[in-house]
């Protein structure tokens, strides 16, 4: 979040704050307590995710002052169909690696059901392996990736085991991934996708496991720097509430224990949940930049 605006003290707040959501812009409005000559007064501040979209929080100021709409409604009802497009385009443009991971795991899915499960395991499993009968596999050692496969510390990323894991996985990455994206810049999540599936797929090898895939480990991963990062950055605009940590940290340990196959969880990697739950955690606490006019 970029800090745009001082807002008078006495300024209503409420109408702005629909007036923006209904225009798609994403803010924050915040207040503080500052002394004055005359005591302390309380300063109200507007922050926006895309300080680009200032000149039309300004035009909306400027109608306020002149006691009209905070929204051109003229222009809304003429320019609806294509507001709504630019709206979607807006959304893509800002969280465009968000949606390209979604992508990429839902091909990768969908080449499993045209080319078999198998043929793309091979190529994206954490090690290269071959299969013996149709039960058993004979995989190679992890030097075999190291030695120039080395996507393949990533690729189990994208392999999920039938719709509902995938989808699962793709609607955590969306809540959260995207509120990476859209604040901290592209390359700070991209960090984060990497960083965090390599850690994830090398925690869960180190049980033993071959066959694994899905992007539960990233998804820890962004949950937990989203959690850091609104506690350590709340200017920045992340949002989460402590109840849903709770909830995720309630279903991490649920899975490790006999009661996750009794009703119905199935197999479930753990240690990818806890590597990059931990990948996520320490990352949220070095890469969120600073917002404008804070330290530490």
């Amino acid at each position: 979040m970029f800090q745009v605006l001082t807002l008078d003290d006495s300024f209503d707040t409420l109408a702005l704050r629909q007036a923006l959501w209904a225009e798609k812009i994403g803010h924050q409005i915040t207040s503080e307590r500052v002394s004055t000559p005359d005591g302390e007064a309380v300063r109200q501040m507007l922050w926006l995710a895309d300080p680009e979209q200032l000149p039309r929080v300004i035009a909306m100021l400027e109608r306020h002052s002149r006691g009209e709409p905070l929204r051109d409604e003229a222009a809304e009802a003429s320019g609806f169909s294509s507001g709504a497009s630019g709206g979607l385009w807006q959304l893509v443009r800002q969280t465009l690696l968000t949606w390209l991971v979604g992508l990429a795991c839902c091909l990768t899915v969908l080449c499993q059901y045209v080319l078999g499960q198998a043929a793309v395991f091979e190529w994206l499993a954490i090690v290269p392996f071959e299969l013996v009968g149709s039960q058993h596999i004979a995989p190679a050692p992890l030097s075999t990736t190291l030695a120039g496969e080395w996507w393949r510390l990533w690729s189990p990323s994208l392999m999920h085991f039938g719709i509902l894991h995938l989808v699962f996985n793709l609607l955590w990455l969306w809540v959260f991934g995207r509120q990476i994206e859209a604040i901290d810049g592209a390359w700070r999540f991209a960090l984060v996708v990497l960083v965090s599936g390599v850690a994830a797929n090398l925690a869960q090898y180190a049980t033993g496991s071959v066959l694994f895939g899905g992007l539960s480990g990233i998804d820890f991963a962004v949950i937990g720097y989203v959690f850091i990062a609104a506690r350590r950055r709340p200017m920045l605009g992340y949002q989460m509430q402590r109840s849903l940590m709770i909830f995720m940290l309630i279903y991490l340990v649920l899975c490790m224990t006999p009661l996750s196959s009794a009703i119905g969880l199935g197999a479930i990697a753990n240690e990818a949940h806890l590597g990059g739950l931990l990948a996520g955690l320490v990352l949220g606490f070095v890469l969120p930049r600073r917002a404008p006019g804070t330290t530490s």
